[in-house]
């Protein structure tokens, strides 16, 4: 990307079966299909739309970070993503790595709220996941998940969850609602556990969501996914910030491919908090334990300063971005690419700010 120059995209429409019915139409087009993501970057299996010139950009530079609307209407696969170092490797140790390794890039994310947003993201404690594990086996008798209950970290307890054959997991999944509702668990989980079952009667991934953590977002909350998280979208709508890279690696609630002894060897065991920040100013900066950050930026105006690359999203309203002589106006569902540049950012609405460190 040329220095002192500020590319005006389209997103990259993405229809997924996980996808809302013109879902994203908002910010781009109606199609009458499940809409599933909008990407805003130049990563090559998702080219933004120069607005210039109606055609795929052209960047002299690889731009860092990729943008993405996200609305979530059925659960996603539970997978990871692989770090920089790992990406690079190739995971040459595991058989037909090269299928489900799509760039070289490690996959580091944030999730951004634009409205309700349930997942399951992170470990769970054990204590907690105990609770249900326990009633489980108190109902079911399984020798595997007396097993679960002797494991300590994620990796073992999904180790042997994998494990049991499919006629007891669909035995097992159709007593989950029952253990949790006695376990007590919040009625949105039930929920999601109840959708889930539904559409994965035979998936031991039901089991694994009981690993992890259950997260409900409000809009303008946040959670980060360093590479190695476990984690499992639900239903919502929100902004991706992540480094650009398309490497995923899945092992259960999904009819695609899965490669369950590759994801399970970069888990990192880890549980993730929800990022929540007061709204006053009209700038909000969500900083994860990563090379960028998100700025959400509400009728006020945002001074970037030294920015290697940054890209502006219009989310609502208008969006001015101005450097010396320079200046661009984003409608909704346009976003701004620059680097080596400082701007001002003039909402009239609401953007989102994605730049690195």
């Amino acid at each position: 990307m040329d220095n002192n120059s500020i590319i005006v995209v389209k997103g990259s429409l993405k229809e997924y079966a996980w996808g809302k019915v013109n879902g994203l139409a908002n910010w781009g087009t109606t199609t009458d299909k499940a809409q599933a993501e909008l990407w805003f970057g130049d990563h090559p299996a998702g080219k933004s739309i120069d607005k210039s010139t109606n055609k795929v950009i052209k960047t002299n530079s690889s731009f860092p970070l990729l943008m993405k609307l996200l609305c979530a209407n059925e659960p996603l696969s539970i997978q990871v993503h692989p770090d920089q170092q790992t990406a690079e490797s190739g995971m040459q140790e595991f058989e037909n790595s090269d299928k489900f390794l799509s760039d070289n890039n490690g996959k580091d994310e944030m999730l951004f709220a634009l409205e309700e947003f349930q997942a399951f993201a992170g470990v769970e404690s054990k204590e907690k996941r105990d609770v249900v594990f326990s009633l489980l086996f108190k109902k079911s008798q399984e020798s595997h998940i007396a097993e679960v209950l002797q494991t300590s970290t994620f990796f073992d307890a999904a180790d042997i969850i994998f494990a049991i054959p499919e006629a007891k997991i669909k035995i097992l999944n159709n007593l989950v609602i029952e253990c949790v509702k006695e376990a007590k668990f919040n009625q949105k989980v039930i929920s999601a556990l109840e959708k889930i079952i539904s559409k994965y009667p035979n998936d031991p991934g039901v089991l694994v969501c009981l690993l992890m953590q259950f997260h409900v977002l409000e809009k303008g909350q946040a959670i980060h996914l360093s590479p190695g998280t476990p984690h499992s979208y639900v239903k919502g709508l929100a902004v991706e910030i992540m480094t650009s890279s398309d490497n995923v690696l899945r092992m259960g609630l999904t009819n695609k491919p899965i490669n369950i002894d590759a994801a399970l060897s970069i888990v990192q065991e880890k549980q993730i908090q929800v990022m929540s920040l007061d709204t006053t100013d009209g700038v909000h900066i969500y900083k994860p334990e990563a090379d960028y950050e998100l700025v959400a930026v509400d009728n006020a105006t945002y001074k970037s300063r030294d920015t290697k690359f940054a890209g502006v999203l219009n989310l609502e309203g208008k969006t001015t971005i101005s450097h010396g002589s320079i200046e661009v106006v984003l409608e909704k569902g346009e976003a701004a690419l620059f680097s080596n540049i400082d701007v001002n950012v003039v909402v009239d609405g609401h953007a989102v700010v994605a730049r690195t460190l």
